[in-house]
């Protein structure tokens, strides 16, 4: 696996505790806009997606060429328990789930990571394009998590 894409999987939830420093768990559920994810759930999404993201590397490594769906939160019948954990439970979770993905990732050989999966969008990506995806899809939802938390602070 590319260095810099471990260390950014190891230390880019590190963002989380600058993001939410002082915040309330009222300001973390409270929704600023109609129809838009809370801190909250914006946590509970990246905490689910964590584990798909696990799951499709598993299947990428077990299986030739898989074909995944866009993900949907909406349509993922195991997404809404999520939305019932504290979020002192959301950012322990995390945690675990992100040191076994970055133990998983980091034990794979050359040919492993080579091993692809195709997204309906970016079309056949080895692990380290599926990593990269992953990287930049949290890093979207921190930038939403840093806009929500500037909003509840500042009312």
């Amino acid at each position: 696996m590319n260095q810099s894409r471990l260390v950014r999987l190891q230390s880019q939830p590190d963002a989380l505790s600058d993001l939410l420093a002082g915040l309330s768990v009222a300001q973390w559920q409270r929704r600023v806009q109609p129809g838009k994810w809370s801190i909250a759930e914006q946590l509970a999404h990246l905490a689910r997606y964590q584990v798909v993201f696990r799951q499709r590397i598993d299947l990428i490594c077990q299986t030739d060429q898989p074909h995944f769906d866009r993900y949907m939160a909406d349509d993922d019948p195991d997404f809404a328990p999520w939305l019932t954990r504290l979020p002192d439970e959301l950012l322990t979770q995390l945690q675990q789930d992100r040191a076994e993905i970055n133990n998983k990732l980091a034990a794979l050989t050359g040919g492993q990571l080579r091993r692809t999966g195709t997204h309906p969008t970016f079309g056949a990506m080895d692990i380290e394009g599926w990593t990269e995806f992953f990287l930049l899809h949290e890093a979207h939802h921190f930038l939403s998590i840093m806009r929500l938390a500037a909003s509840a602070r500042h009312g």
